[in-house]
């Protein structure tokens, strides 16, 4: 009998037969072996402070349960030595995410010092919940920055601005690093060996019934659809199971291939590249050129060793690249449609480089990345008769004046490409203050605070099939000081509505230097 059916005949027959919250019981346990076997600290230290840089356990006591009169209950809580909240870990087996997560229990942790919000889940689910995590960040306008990690330890962000962290880990993973410093303590070991007993019930029951990946499968279909590179009216439905969730669709540009798209959680963890696959082989489909040997040919000359064949299948991983969220997976896959275009006729012509570089901003529906940048372009257009000058993607501000004056533009849409209308939330616009610049002579000042004197927010309210973000005369445009923004990270679209009125692109010119009249660089009129 191996340790883990010896757990099942105590905790875990419990678990089945009085039927408390399966994640209350597994916090419960956590919390009581983290503070009687203090051992135990020092693994899960190890692993906090790779995943977190300069975060350390305190000496104080885990709690759990603890209640929040703003989060309600919280799964498990560490302060620090100074008394502040500084751990907080939310477990999850099958439950969804809340809606104040991550976003307000985030703004609960201290301003000062290293703290970080912990999601502890089943290993299917951190593919699944670790996009909608972001997401949820991206729809509030907080800006963060992506940790440098092993590989095994990839998703983890710091809130900019503060030394707040968001990150999500595996029940394996956390278990595993409590393990070794437990060895000469046999009562510890064991107990360590009940709530992994417990654990891993709880995730058979959970696999059973999850599709795992299903939300970023479908985002990233919806994206492609929308992008009209990739088609789904014509296959097949989807196939599921504990280790797959798909669909069978067609990469639909120029040339067309049936494929098998979804998460395989079996390669994911023997190549540890990427979760979302594509199955290529020669079932039959309708419409296209279909497979041959030129596809295996130019795939494995692009891509090489990334490839994996498994009988008359070929696998190929969809690795992402930068950008948040599943847009940066579906830029990925759009890159093997790119490939695979090249059977269909000659991509090296000036024009079909042209037509490649710009496709992503002739979507009715732009993603997050290439929307910012239209709504610039926008703008510089609109602005540059005044003597306003659009700055590098690397500078500090988006725009500066001849007289030194500078400018900074943030936008949102109702229409995003991957969610559903009921899926949105009202507009949120990031102000957060920054810890610096970068000066003209490429020097970093530190310098906390705002760096542009003057905001322009643009809003694209359209939703549904009518919307459409190309188009400049359907945004509109609410230019605020920066002295009259408040004192917060965020702001709401009905709070700017409240300190401007909007204008269209006709009108932005004259609102910008109608209010920079008023500012302390004053500016000409044009």
């Amino acid at each position: 009998m191996n340790d883990v059916e010896t757990s099942r005949l105590l905790l875990t027959h419990l678990s089945w037969r009085f039927h408390p919250p399966m994640e209350v019981l597994a916090c419960s346990v956590l919390e009581y072996i983290l503070n009687h076997h203090p051992d135990s600290r020092d693994g899960l230290n190890d692993l906090l402070m790779r995943i977190v840089p300069g975060m350390r356990l305190s000496g104080m006591d885990f709690e759990t349960e603890v209640t929040h009169p703003k989060l309600g209950r919280l799964d498990v809580l560490q302060r620090g030595d100074d008394g502040e909240g500084r751990f907080v870990i939310e477990a999850k087996f099958d439950a969804p995410l809340m809606s104040t997560q991550p976003v307000s229990y985030l703004d609960q942790l201290p301003e000062a010092g290293v703290s970080a919000l912990m999601f502890l889940v089943p290993t299917l689910r951190v593919e699944e919940l670790w996009p909608q995590l972001i997401s949820r960040l991206d729809r509030e306008g907080i800006s963060y920055a992506q940790l440098e990690h092993p590989l095994e330890h990839p998703r983890c962000v710091r809130i900019d601005g503060t030394e707040k962290h968001l990150c999500i880990i595996d029940w394996t993973t956390l278990l595993d690093s409590m393990k070794e410093p437990l060895e000469g303590d046999e009562a510890g070991r064991s107990d360590l060996r009940q709530l992994r007993g417990l654990v891993e019930f709880a995730e058979a029951r959970e696999s059973k019934a999850r599709l795992p990946g299903k939300e970023m499968v479908g985002a990233v279909v919806n994206i492609g659809k929308a992008g009209g590179w990739l088609a789904t009216k014509t296959m097949k439905g989807g196939t599921y199971g504990t280790t797959r969730h798909g669909r069978y669709a067609r990469l639909d540009r120029r040339y067309k291939l049936g494929v098998w798209l979804g998460i395989n959680s079996r390669l994911h963890r023997k190549f540890g590249s990427t979760p979302l696959w594509v199955c290529c082989t020669d079932w039959s489909y309708a419409d296209g050129q279909g497979w041959n040997a030129g596809v295996k040919a130019i795939l494995q000359a692009r891509m090489g060793s990334k490839l994996h064949e498994v009988g008359k299948q070929l696998w190929v991983p969809v690795i992402p690249g930068g950008g948040k969220g599943p847009d940066r997976y579906a830029a990925a896959l759009e890159r093997i449609v790119g490939i695979l275009d090249e059977l269909a006729e000659p991509w090296h012509s000036d024009a079909m480089v042209l037509e490649e570089v710009s496709r992503p901003y002739k979507q009715r529906v732009m993603n997050n990345v290439h929307r910012s940048e239209y709504v610039e372009a926008i703008v510089a257009l609109a602005l540059k008769a005044s003597g306003w000058t659009h700055m590098t993607p690397w500078d500090s501000w988006d725009f500066e004046h001849k007289s030194g004056a500078r400018l900074e533009v943030k936008q949102s849409a109702a229409a995003q490409v991957w969610k559903s209308p009921e899926q949105q939330r009202p507009a949120r616009f990031d102000i957060a203050p920054r810890t610096g610049y970068w000066d003209k002579e490429g020097e970093w000042v530190r310098k906390p605070g705002r760096h542009a004197d003057l905001y322009v927010f643009a809003w694209h309210a359209t939703d549904g099939d009518t919307a459409d973000q190309r188009k400049a005369g359907s945004w509109e445009f609410y230019v605020v000081a920066e002295r009259d923004l408040p004192e917060q990270k965020s702001i709401a679209l009905t709070v700017l509505q409240e300190l401007a009125s909007p204008c269209g692109i006709d009108a932005l010119a004259a609102a910008v230097n109608s209010l920079s009249t008023r500012h302390q660089r004053a500016l000409p009129q044009p």
